[in-house]
């Protein structure tokens, strides 16, 4: 697979082209409550006032001017308060009708569509401050060596230690960070590959510390939905007595859910299970904006993916199968057996007034899994619980859920088998999928729209017996129909196959070898879908150690902005400024509709529109201009005690870690040279106070900050190489 032609001259323009993505910082900053008179100045432009009404419109602020405060007051310790903003809505009520009286007809007109809030409305996400990384960011970074890895016309059919452990990292990790390749060449390719394998051993505490200042992290789906609820439910709480504070919108879960994935694809020192998580997460892929998914996106993450991210593939299935997110978003909570019926309401007296609907923890454990306790040996995960200290709230009706069509839903099971277990030509049938649907009956979630646990419901379950794959399953099993479903299929096999190639196309190539293919699928099936010991045998085979997989796969987005922060030893918050990033880079996280994920065919990343998007977002890192993201070029500048070709191949031995080819290094003394024009000045972008891009001249600065500069345009045009994009 080639880069796109115009390598040299996308660089080149890429050096100069920083203005387009400079008011990306803007768009983070949370609105500022307005002065008095910039509100008056606001509502004047809106209704046209004149300079009478104008003073009539003062008169009213200051009537109302302590009413007005008490709200400011309260918007600065409890932004998200029901109570707070019908209180701002009744004042903006209030001051309608006040300068109503002074308007004429047209301007009345307007005045019903006119923003007279006296304080803005809180924002719909708050970007959260997370610690910098511990000491190890500050310790000075040693001079490079000169990379002792051959461009690819000289290089052998195996790789050398060197270059095995490079592609270790560029492939189990999201790229080497300063002195990671000489820290793993004292210890050997073996002793890396096995801590990465066992990330339990790995110390990643000071990751954890920093990642416990997002709070949505910490919370159970029913949490998340009580503290972060929808619109309607917000309205509902200004009647209801005792009701949960209400911490923020619903989307600033996905805002911390993408800071945290960020953050850890940076920062942690357990590389391979993140690698792992992301891979796992496009493979059993939801759409996180999917209705009640955006609550259950976390914990699917959190408490589903991440712990068997290198454990027995049959665990995974089961969990994923079990989770509240993947039933929504497949709409097996939605399947039944043909007929079936929910048990009948009891016609009992019941005391005047309004039923009480049950609390979000009065489900017990067991009714957790099978309504009605059947089936009390059934595994499964554990109930959400609420937030300790809190009162329990009277519930909120939820919105109302979809209407239930009777019968059975058979998208789960579909997917089930195409994308997550045999593939498309596993050879599986239409009356396959059926089965499965029909073992999957009354898999369902106990009040999705509330962040509720998995529930099987008995009733709704299909008892006949069923054959799947040949394999008879026989009437009356419940909840164990679909046990023995899920290990049918983990256990399969074409699953052993469509997995292993699936991990290889991953790791090695985007079509991977048949006999590899062959010798990994025996390992899955040798050692029942242990994942740790398919990877192992995927990166101690040939294959993998060859010249041909060598930087062989373009980097997704997300690894070549994780990649490009650990190449010069940065640090991230993970702020939203790199989500954009990431978005129009084509690859916004958890947002993918469709049940396939992105996919591991990294061609799919290379197009002339989004690679220069890509080397844009390469000029920006290299400038410090991505807010919420840093790294230190002076730590880098000071290093690189050379100028010209020697000063460029030391900090290619930084950033690239190989020799480059030569359209590489034609493309970067192009860019370097367009860069250097007019006098040594360079065009930079700067924010002017109005926060918008403008470009202008460098002023003169010391021989130090010139050096920086110098460093940073070297870092961005090796950034936007053919060799640091691929993997």
């Amino acid at each position: 697979m080639r880069f796109p032609t115009r390598l040299v001259s996308l660089l080149a323009v890429c050096s100069m082209n920083i203005a387009s993505f400079s008011g990306i910082a803007s768009a983070q900053r949370p609105p500022q409550a307005q002065s008095p008179e910039a509100f008056v100045a606001r509502v004047k432009q809106q209704l046209d006032l004149t300079d009478d009404q104008t003073a009539e419109f003062r008169k009213i602020l200051a009537k109302r001017s302590q009413k007005i405060g008490d709200l400011r007051n309260r918007s600065r310790s409890q932004p998200y308060s029901p109570q707070l903003q019908a209180d701002v809505e009744a004042e903006q009520s209030s001051i309608r009708d006040e300068l109503a009286v002074f308007l004429n007809k047209e301007q009345k007109e307007k005045l019903a569509s006119a923003d007279l809030r006296p304080i803005p409305p809180p924002p719909t996400f708050v970007p959260i401050e997370i610690a910098p990384r511990g000491s190890a960011a500050s310790q000075p970074i040693s001079a490079p060596l000169i990379p002792q890895v051959s461009p690819a016309s000289k290089r052998p059919a195996r790789l050398t230690e060197d270059q095995r452990i490079l592609h270790l990292l560029n492939r189990a990790a999201f790229g080497p960070r300063p002195g990671d390749i000489e820290r793993a060449r004292k210890a050997g390719f073996d002793r890396l590959l096995e801590e990465q394998l066992h990330p339990e051993s790995i110390d990643d505490e000071d990751l954890e510390k920093r990642l416990a200042a997002l709070p949505t992290q910490r919370f159970s789906s029913a949490e998340l939905y009580n503290f972060y609820p929808p619109g309607p439910v917000v309205e509902q709480r200004v009647k209801a007595k005792n009701s949960p504070p209400v911490y923020g919108r619903p989307q600033q879960l996905l805002v911390e859910m993408v800071q945290q994935k960020l953050v850890r694809a940076v920062s942690s020192n357990r590389q391979l299970q993140e690698v792992m998580t992301d891979f796992w997460f496009n493979h059993f892929n939801i759409f996180a904006n999917k209705e009640a998914d955006l609550w259950l996106v976390t914990s699917y993450e959190r408490d589903v993916i991440r712990p068997r991210a290198l454990g027995k593939f049959s665990d995974l299935l089961l969990a994923v199968a079990e989770s509240p997110a993947m039933l929504f978003y497949l709409d097996n909570w939605l399947s039944t057996a043909p007929e079936s019926k929910p048990p009948g309401i009891p016609t009992m007296p019941r005391p005047p007034g309004p039923p009480q609907q049950r609390p979000l923890t009065s489900v017990s454990p067991q009714e957790m899994k099978t309504e009605g306790g059947a089936n009390p040996a059934a595994r499964g995960q554990g109930a959400d619980s609420s937030a300790p200290g809190q009162n329990k709230p009277e519930a909120p009706k939820p919105p109302p859920p979809p209407q239930r069509r009777p019968g059975i839903n058979e998208n789960f099971a579909r997917e089930l088998m195409e994308l997550h277990t045999m593939g498309v030509d596993g050879g599986y049938t239409q009356t396959d999928v059926q089965e499965l649907a029909r073992c999957l009956t009354g898999w369902t979630i106990d009040r999705p729209f509330q962040g509720g646990p998995f529930i099987f419901r008995a009733w709704a379950h299909d008892a006949r017996s069923k054959k799947l794959l040949g394999i008879s399953i026989p009437a009356g099993g419940g909840i164990s129909d679909g046990y023995r479903a899920i290990e049918i299929l983990s256990h399969h096999l074409a699953t052993a196959r469509f997995i292993s190639k699936k991990l290889c196309e991953r790791f090695v190539a985007d079509d991977p070898p048949a006999a590899l293919v062959d010798r990994v699928s025996k390992v899955f099936l040798k050692t029942d879908g242990d994942i740790r010991e398919v990877l192992r045998a995927i990166f101690t085979s040939p294959e993998f150690n060859s010249a041909s997989a060598f930087r062989s796969k373009i980097k997704s987005p997300l690894e070549l902005v994780a990649s490009a922060i650990r190449a010069v030893d940065g640090d991230t918050n993970g702020a939203p400024a790199l989500h954009e990033w990431l978005r129009k880079m084509g690859e916004p996280l958890y947002q993918y509709q469709q049940p396939t994920g992105y996919g591991e065919d990294s061609s799919r990343w290379v197009n002339s529109g989004v690679f220069l998007t890509r080397l844009n977002f390469a000029v920006a890192l290299a400038n410090n201009q991505i807010p919420g993201t840093r790294f230190e070029p002076d730590k880098i500048a000071g290093s690189s005690q050379s100028n010209g070709d020697a000063e460029i191949r030391n900090l290619a031995a930084f950033i690239v870690h190989t020799e480059l080819s030569a359209e590489s290094r034609k493309a970067l003394h192009t860019g370097l040279s367009d860069a250097d024009k007019n006098g040594g000045q360079r065009v930079i972008s700067v924010m002017n106070r109005e926060g918008q891009a403008q470009d202008r001249p460098q002023e003169p600065t010391s021989d130090r900050r010139a050096a920086d500069r110098r460093v940073a345009q070297i870092i961005g045009l090796l950034m936007g190489t053919a060799e640091f994009q691929r993997r």
